[in-house]
């Protein structure tokens, strides 16, 4: 199955480069197809990007004006391929992790009525570029929480729900997978490990005032959908609706 993983970048030369090699790492396991979104980046990571797309025949690049990673995830979806039949994404500076791919696509190839494949992550206070690991001194904690990355999505799912909200700076993705899951959408929640989350002060999140108020807002909008339509119930994985800074 020919699977998207959207990659939104903006000014992250060193991390986006660990994201990708932790993509290509899969080799022949998946049909991958890597987008890296460039949100407007001003330092060297375009450059980064134009290494990466030469080194690597699977990946496609889009550049966009500066407007945030809500935006950034729409161009990704905007850019679909035609052959695409999954989707996933990956934070530019997050890790993938090895049999990601291997251990989840079979549910949705065997389970046709399957929309969504649900696992766990990895937070993490560092990450070894060269082993694409937690460093030895690295704080770190399996958890299951809301992330997109932990998700394997239909194509035909994505069309249904349609593009992120971008009156949400933060909390995209929160209000993102309430939608899918208030929709009676079907799906598998699974053990597997899915990536690193890493956790640092350059971090969109950190910006804490602020994901405070989209996440609230994020949470808002969707007691707003239920009470103006009381048919639509939370069916969700068994994760935990947390701020990102609560995560570790």
């Amino acid at each position: 199955m020919k699977t998207t993983v959207i990659i939104p970048v903006y000014n992250r030369p060193q991390t986006l480069e660990m994201a990708v090699r932790s993509l290509i790492q899969h080799g022949e396991t998946v049909d991958l197809d890597i987008l890296i979104v460039d949100d407007g980046s001003t330092d060297e990571t375009p450059h980064v990007i134009t290494d990466l797309a030469r080194r690597y025949a699977n990946i496609r690049t889009v550049r966009r004006d500066n407007g945030g990673v809500t935006k950034a995830r729409n161009t990704g979806l905007d850019h679909l391929l035609d052959s695409t039949e999954v989707v996933t994404f990956l934070d530019s500076d997050d890790v993938m992790l090895p049999h990601r791919f291997s251990a989840d696509l079979p549910i949705l190839v065997q389970q046709p009525d399957i929309d969504v494949t649900y696992g766990n992550m990895i937070a993490t206070s560092e990450l070894d570029p060269q082993t694409l690991a937690p460093t030895q001194e690295a704080v770190q904690k399996e958890i299951t929480s809301i992330h997109l990355t932990c998700g394997l999505f239909r194509r035909s799912l994505i069309k249904r729900i349609g593009q992120f909200d971008e009156s949400l700076r933060q909390a995209e993705d929160t209000d993102y997978l309430l939608r899918i899951f208030e929709s009676g959408t079907q799906f598998v929640q699974t053990p597997t490990v899915t990536h690193y989350y890493l956790r640092h002060k350059g971090g969109v999140t950190q910006n804490t005032d602020e994901a405070r108020q989209c996440f609230a807002r994020a949470l808002m909008k969707s007691l707003q959908r239920r009470k103006a339509d009381p048919t639509l119930k939370i069916h969700k994985p068994n994760f935990d609706i947390l701020l990102p800074r609560e995560l570790m």
